[in-house]
């Protein structure tokens, strides 16, 4: 109950850390030409989009006891829409917020997301 507890927790945290550290990095980059943030935001916005109907998909698809989308899938739609509204996702459809195995995954997801932001920060702005 307490590892189940901590991992959500985790994840969480990391999903906020994330999108902190990625709006660090782009926002700059990006944030003095309005074309370049508002196709920013608009493809985010369509990935998340994409992402929310993967995990609706997958949820009516077990009630249905249909084909499922793949924990690897959902993964990687998430990590496509920068895990922006994973966690809004996830609890709005009542979809994989009690299994601890995705969210062991996803925090891998958020953590390489995270580490991957740090080495280009380093590299755009240390270098």
């Amino acid at each position: 109950m307490i590892f189940k507890s901590l991992v959500m927790f985790l994840a969480k945290l990391g999903v906020i850390l994330s999108l902190c550290a990625l709006g660090m990095l782009i926002l700059p980059a990006i944030g003095q030409n309005p074309i370049a943030l508002g196709a920013g935001l608009g493809g985010l916005a369509i990935t998340n989009l994409v992402m929310f109907y993967g995990f609706y998909k997958d949820k009516t698809n077990a009630q249905k006891d249909k084909q499922r989308i793949s924990e690897k899938t959902l993964i990687l739609l998430s990590a496509m829409s920068l895990h922006c509204a994973t966690y809004l996702v996830m609890h709005f459809t009542r979809h994989k917020t009690n299994k601890v195995s995705f969210q062991l995954k996803l925090l891998l997801a958020v953590s390489l997301q995270a580490v991957l932001s740090a080495i280009w920060f380093a590299k755009v702005y240390i270098y």
